[in-house]
């Protein structure tokens, strides 16, 4: 009895006395909450790639926010992905439609933003999701290998802000998915340098959530951390800006029609022009750079210990039960490079079976048969070149209607 009460006991009245004694004082308000002395500011009017959050208030209004110029607000498409959004290529959606209609791509993501820091992006901002046009951009790369574990701790905290993670606290709607969050960030708790409020109670949730015993032991350490969090959210509330964000409209350019054939001609064409000394479609300053010759490996996880996929599985369910107005594509592996991309087979049926079985739209653009694979449509191993960044446009086009 004595060492739980110095464990989770005393602690808690500790916090609580401490709390209640300096929570007026201004020293301890700045001490404590420092970081919320003034909001970053950033212009968002024409912004069409966001990198990451960051924290960044703007960039998280942005965040699958309306038309201002729309009644309806549907004109805003998000595309969320990895490292092929950092890509500022014309042919990139973000680039390519806006500059030919009057609709607005923004993308989102760079290497590591994967699955469970998507689920929770989303899980944030439920007043957001009702129809929210949501374009994922799946990497096969995510489900094998060390990406199979899950988005990484320190990419995770880049996108999910203490704004975010409170806002999945609070919201009381989602029981499943929030609770789906804290057993996730319990997974790599132990990796963080100084959590904040929010994790640490998130991660104290996921532990309440394994046992009636661990809901006992866990039980003062929440309350103490609701009350910190409580307290925080009085001093920060008049300092931190939530409302949405519309960004204006897109060019008043209006394409009734694009040339498929001429823009896949020539996206080849160039692809083929830019990989001169290699068989395998990759560009000649990666091949000489990484590639020498060399063949690659699938490292195929299984099913059962494959977190990525319970990741996504549990993403796809939250866009559908949130009515998200979601498209899928599944980008390529280079089926040359790799000489056992059979491997993949498994985890792709799963993936596609997963979208399909949702009734959402899907450009599946991975094959593991070499034979049918269009060399072209990579730069390298596993990004897209412009020619396959026009078979993305022409999806996202004809899924949206947006040259109707």
């Amino acid at each position: 009895m004595k060492k739980i009460f110095l464990a989770y006991l005393f602690p808690f009245f500790l916090v609580l006395t401490f709390s209640l004694y300096f929570s007026k004082s201004d020293l301890f308000n700045h001490f404590l909450f420092s970081s919320f002395s003034a909001s970053q500011k950033t212009s968002v009017d024409s912004l069409r790639y966001i990198n990451n959050f960051n924290g960044d208030t703007a960039l998280e209004n942005l965040f699958l926010s309306k038309n201002k110029q729309s009644s309806t607000g549907g004109e805003n498409i998000f595309l969320l992905g990895s490292s092929e959004l950092a890509e500022n290529t014309p042919a990139i959606p973000y680039n390519f439609i806006p500059e030919k209609f009057n609709t607005n791509v923004i993308g989102t993501g760079h290497a590591g933003n994967q699955c469970f820091s998507m689920f929770c992006q989303l899980l944030a901002n439920p007043e957001k999701l009702n129809n929210a046009n949501i374009v994922i951009i799946i990497s096969p790369g995510w489900f094998e290998s060390k990406p199979s574990k899950g988005t990484p701790s320190d990419i995770f905290l880049e996108y999910n802000s203490e704004r975010f993670l409170k806002s999945i606290l609070t919201d009381t709607s989602n029981a499943e998915f929030q609770n789906y969050a804290c057993k996730r960030i319990t997974d790599f708790y132990r990796e963080l340098n100084s959590p904040s409020v929010p994790l640490r109670l998130m991660y104290l949730q996921g532990q309440s959530n394994k046992s009636f015993i661990h809901k006992i032991f866990c039980y003062p350490l929440i309350e103490a951390d609701k009350f910190l969090l409580e307290q925080k959210n009085k001093l920060t509330n008049n300092r931190e800006h939530v409302s949405s964000s519309p960004i204006g409209s897109a060019t008043n350019k209006k394409v009734k029609t694009v040339n498929w054939d001429s823009l896949f001609l020539s996206g080849r064409s160039e692809a083929d022009r830019r990989a001169t000394n290699n068989n395998m479609g990759i560009e000649n300053e990666y091949y000489t750079t990484y590639i020498h010759g060399k063949s690659g490996k699938i490292q195929p996880v299984d099913e059962a210990f494959n977190q990525e996929l319970a990741d996504f599985k549990m993403l796809v369910k939250l866009i559908k039960k949130n009515n998200v107005k979601a498209g899928f594509i599944i980008q390529p592996f280079n089926a040359l490079y790799f000489k056992n991309i059979k491997a993949l087979s498994p985890v792709l049926d799963i993936i596609e079976n997963e979208i399909n079985k949702n009734d959402f739209p899907l450009l599946n653009l991975c094959t593991t048969d070499s034979a049918e694979y269009e060399k072209e449509i990579l730069r390298d191993v596993m990004h897209l070149s412009d020619y396959g960044w026009y078979k993305v446009d022409k999806f996202i086009i004809e899924t949206y209607n947006i040259n109707k």
